[in-house]
C-alpha cells in the first residue's frame, strides 16, 4: 500500500510523496520542502482576511438576531403576564358594577374600542377608569424592567341566543401594548367576571 503526503507551502505550488517508493537520498529534497522561508504574499493574507470576516459576521449576525428574538418574547411573556394579573383584577370586581358598565357593548349598542376601560398603577394599587378620561397624576401605565405596558379591559357584544348567560357572568379580555423600538406591539388575554353567587 503506497502512501501519499501532500504538502502545501506556497498557495501555487504543491508537493506530493508517494512514501510507498521513497528511496535513499529523497528525504534532503522533504526536508528542503519543509525549511522553505517563502511566507505568504500580501493578496494571500487579504484574502484570508476576507473569507475569515465574512464567516464571522454571519456567526454575528445570528447571535445579534437570536438576542433580539430573545428580548421580544421575553416583553411578550412579561405581558402575557401583566394581562392575567389585570383580568384576575377584574375578577375581582363587583359584577353588578362591571354589568352596567359593559352592559351597552354586551348589548350591541356600542362597539367594544368606544366604551373600553384602562387599567392603570396607582399609589395604593390598580384603578380603572374609562378610555379617554385622563386619570389622576399618581397613577401610570405599569412599569417593568423599564417598559411601561398600557392595559385596556374591553367586552364584546353578546348574541341574543346567549344573553341570558350575562346573568352568571361578563366576558371581558385584556389587552396590553408596549412600545420597543419605536414599534408597537400588543398581546391580549380572555377572561370573565362572574357573578358573586356562583364565585
Amino acid at each position: 500500500m503506497n502512501l501519499v503526503l501532500l504538502l502545501h507551502y506556497s498557495t501555487l505550488r504543491y508537493c506530493i510523496i508517494n512514501l510507498g517508493i521513497l528511496k535513499e537520498g529523497d528525504g534532503v529534497k522533504l526536508s528542503n520542502i519543509l525549511k522553505n522561508n517563502q511566507g505568504l504574499t500580501l493578496i494571500e493574507v487579504l484574502v484570508s482576511v476576507t473569507i475569515l470576516s465574512t464567516v464571522l459576521l454571519v456567526f454575528l449576525n445570528f447571535f445579534f438576531q437570536a438576542g433580539t428574538y430573545t428580548n421580544m418574547n421575553q416583553k411578550k411573556t412579561v405581558a402575557v403576564n401583566v394581562a392575567r394579573n389585570a383580568l384576575m383584577f377584574m375578577e375581582g370586581q363587583s359584577y353588578l358594577e362591571m354589568k352596567k358598565e359593559f352592559s351597552e357593548v354586551n348589548k350591541g349598542n356600542l362597539e367594544p374600542v368606544d366604551h373600553s376601560l384602562q387599567l392603570q398603577l396607582c399609589a395604593d394599587g390598580y384603578k380603572t377608569f374609562l378610555t379617554g378620561l385622563t386619570p389622576p397624576s399618581d397613577c401610570s401605565d405599569i412599569p417593568i424592567n423599564g417598559t411601561n405596558y398600557k392595559v385596556e379591559i374591553l367586552s364584546e357584544p353578546v348574541s341574543a341566543s346567549r344573553q341570558g348567560e350575562l346573568e352568571y357572568y361578563i366576558p371581558i379580555t385584556a389587552k396590553v401594548r408596549w412600545i420597543t423600538n419605536d414599534k408597537e406591539h400588543s398581546t391580549s388575554v380572555e377572561g370573565t367576571v362572574k357573578s358573586e353567587d356562583i364565585r
